[in-house]
């Protein structure tokens, strides 16, 4: 028996497919992964921060913005776990976040974040500690599968962005994993 397997994207480094892909990170899949749980109000929030461009990623200051918001994103995630709102054992937020975030989704997060970290903007690793986050903040198994539906059609929408505007990108459908 063979699991679905997700095509992974690789992209060349320019500044716009950079851009492209941290504006991703920031204004698009966290704040639909954020949509499921009990911190959906943040999303909102992340969804009207400025577009990122390549003169971001140029000049990683103009991403100050974008990082205060992601500091107050996890901040508010941080205290609704604190107090309560959402109780979820350490197990069960870690068996969640298998199954609620894709791992090709994780794994392009990670990379986007350190990408942009090695330009001097710590933006795309905050929105990568609160998409890891976000699983403990999802309080039922229909929410789940909606956030895990959604977060993978942002990742395919992604996907298809890339491919019709960077002719230099590639997509690599990794072979099934056998169980």
């Amino acid at each position: 028996m063979s699991t679905r397997t997700m095509p992974v994207v690789r992209v060349p480094a320019t500044d716009t497919a950079a851009a492209l892909l941290a504006d991703w990170l920031i204004r698009d899949v966290l704040p639909t992964a954020l949509d499921g749980g009990a911190a959906n109000h943040a999303s909102d929030l992340l969804r009207t921060l400025p577009p990122i461009s390549h003169r971001h990623i140029r000049r990683p200051r103009k991403l100050r913005i974008h990082a205060r918001r992601l500091g107050e994103t996890i901040a508010a995630i941080e205290d609704q776990l604190r107090t309560g709102a959402v109780s979820v054992d350490a197990e069960r937020a870690f068996t969640r976040s298998a199954t609620i975030l894709p791992d090709p989704v994780l794994n392009a997060g990670a990379s986007i974040a350190g990408a942009v970290m090695d330009i001097g903007s710590s933006a795309a690793a905050l929105a990568n500690r609160a998409l890891l986050l976000v699983p403990a903040t999802i309080e039922s198994a229909e929410a789940a599968l909606s956030t895990q539906t959604r977060v993978t059609d942002s990742y395919f929408a992604l996907l298809t962005r890339l491919w019709h505007s960077d002719f230099q990108a590639s997509i690599v459908i990794p072979p099934p994993v056998e169980h």
